[in-house]
C-alpha cells in the first residue's frame, strides 16, 4: 500500500438537518442489481441518471448523510429548490475535517441506478466536485449519501468492482468474516472498533480513501510503532489542511477481521475507517436492521505495508500535475522542490497521461521516479527516490 501522493480529497461528513433527510420518498426495484462501478483512487464511483438526465458520474459516499450534487447538474436537471421556513434555501452541515460549511438544498424527482429508481431524493449542492474532478482528472458530478438507500440491501463489493442493491441478502457472495450492529450518528454508519484492545466507536466511510483515520484527541492514547508525522494535504468540501500519520503497535480488529500494526492518519473529525481498510472486503448494510458485514474469502489477518512517498501532493493542472504540498523531510523537500511548480513528465512520459492508480502503483513497485518539472528557474530533470514515510 502506497502514500497517495495526489491531493487527497477526503469524504465531507455531511450532517442533515432532520434524522433520515436524505432517504428517498420511494425506492422502486423489481429485482435484484449489480451494478458495475469503478474503483479508482480507492473510492468507487458508478453512473446514474437524474430527473431523466445523464448519464452523470458520482461517487458513493456512506460518510455522507445526505446525497450531494455539483451545481451544473443540479441546473442541467432542473432541480427544485424547496420552499423552507426560514427563506434561506439552505443548510449548515460539517465537512470532513469538522468545519460548519452552508450549502443549498434542492429535491430531485428521481434517481434512476442500474434499474433502480429513488424517487423524491432531498440533496444538497456543493461547488466542491471542481475540486474533485481536478483532483481526478476526470468529472466528478456528485455523491450517493448512505441514507438514499436506507429502504436496501447494500453492497460495495470492491473486489469484483461492483455496487449491489436488493430487497434481501445479495446472493453468490463469499463468505461472512465480520458481523457488526451499525450506530448511526446524523445518518452515517459507525461500528465498534478494537484497537490496541480499546473499544473505538469509528465511522464507515467509503468516500475516503485512507485506512484508518483517528481525531487528534484520541491519539495520545494509543502506543505507536512510528510516531505520527506531517503527511500529504488534504482537501475536503468547504476546506482543506495537512494531515499526520503513523503507524500504531498492536492490531485494529473489525469484528473478527483484524489489521496488524495498521498505519492510521491524524485528523480533525470522527474515527473512521475508509477504502484502503475495506477494499478486500464486499461489505453490506442493511440500514433497517442497523447491521453491516464483511465478506470475503480470506479471513487471514491483513499484515502491515510501508508506506511509501516521494514527498509530494499534486493535482492536474494545464497538461501536467501542479504541486500543491511539500511533506518536510521527503526526497522532494531535498530536492528543493517548490509549491507551484508544475510537473511535465513522469518516467519520460507526458504527466497528464499518467491515471491517480498509475502513480501509486509506480511508487509502490520502484525506487525511484524520474520527474521533468518547471519552475521559476526553468525545465530541470531529476529523480526522487521512493521514500519510507511511514516504515
Amino acid at each position: 500500500m502506497v502514500v497517495v501522493w495526489l491531493l487527497i480529497l477526503l469524504s465531507p461528513l455531511l450532517v442533515a438537518g432532520t434524522s433520515s433527510e436524505g432517504a428517498p420518498s420511494f425506492t422502486r426495484i423489481s429485482g435484484p442489481v449489480a451494478i458495475a462501478a469503478e474503483i479508482t483512487g480507492h473510492a468507487m464511483f458508478v453512473s446514474v441518471r437524474v430527473n431523466g438526465h445523464g448519464p452523470f458520474r458520482v461517487l458513493v459516499d456512506t460518510g455522507c448523510s445526505i446525497s450531494v450534487v455539483s451545481p451544473d447538474l443540479a441546473e442541467a436537471v432542473g432541480a427544485v429548490v424547496p420552499d423552507l421556513d426560514d427563506d434561506t434555501g439552505s443548510i449548515v452541515a460539517l465537512n470532513g475535517l469538522g468545519d460548519p460549511t452552508a450549502l443549498s438544498r434542492v429535491v430531485l424527482a428521481s434517481i434512476e441506478l442500474g434499474g433502480v429508481r429513488f424517487e423524491g431524493v432531498s440533496a444538497l449542492v456543493s461547488d466542491s466536485f471542481e475540486r474533485l474532478s481536478e483532483v481526478e482528472g476526470r468529472r466528478v458530478d456528485g455523491a450517493l449519501g448512505f441514507s438514499l438507500f436506507a429502504r436496501l440491501f447494500l453492497g460495495l463489493d470492491y473486489p469484483n468492482q461492483r455496487l449491489l442493491l436488493s430487497e434481501q441478502w445479495p446472493a453468490n457472495l463469499p463468505a461472512v468474516r465480520a458481523s457488526l450492529p451499525v450506530i448511526e450518528h446524523a445518518d452515517v454508519p459507525f461500528v465498534q472498533v478494537q484497537i490496541q484492545g480499546k473499544s473505538v466507536e469509528a465511522m464507515i466511510d467509503s468516500g475516503a480513501n485512507q485506512g484508518l483515520q483517528l481525531p487528534v484527541k484520541l491519539a495520545p492514547l494509543f502506543q505507536w510503532k512510528v510516531q505520527p508525522r506531517a503527511g500529504s494535504l488534504v482537501a475536503v468540501f468547504g476546506g482543506g489542511g495537512r494531515d499526520e500519520i503513523g503507524r500504531l503497535s498492536g492490531s485494529l480488529a473489525i469484528g473478527e477481521v483484524e489489521q496488524i500494526e495498521p498505519t492510521a492518519i491524524v485528523s480533525t473529525g470522527s474515527a473512521s475507517l475508509g477504502l484502503r481498510s475495506l477494499e478486500r472486503f464486499c461489505v453490506v448494510f442493511h440500514q433497517a436492521e442497523n447491521r453491516m458485514w464483511l465478506c470475503g474469502p480470506d479471513a487471514a489477518p491483513l499484515a502491515p505495508t510501508a508506506e511509501r512517498s516521494i514527498g509530494l501532493s499534486v493535482y492536474p493542472d494545464h497538461g501536467g500535475l501542479r504541486i500543491a504540498g511539500i511533506i518536510p523531510g521527503s526526497p522532494a523537500e531535498a530536492a528543493h522542490l517548490a509549491v507551484g511548480s508544475h510537473i511535465t513528465q513522469i518516467e519520460h512520459r507526458p504527466a497528464a497521461s499518467w491515471t491517480h492508480d498509475q502513480i501509486e502503483q509506480w511508487i509502490d513497485s520502484h525506487a525511484d521516479v524520474a520527474l521533468v518539472v518547471v519552475d521559476g528557474v526553468g525545465e530541470r530533470a531529476l529523480t526522487l527516490g521512493v521514500w519510507d514515510l511511514v516504515p
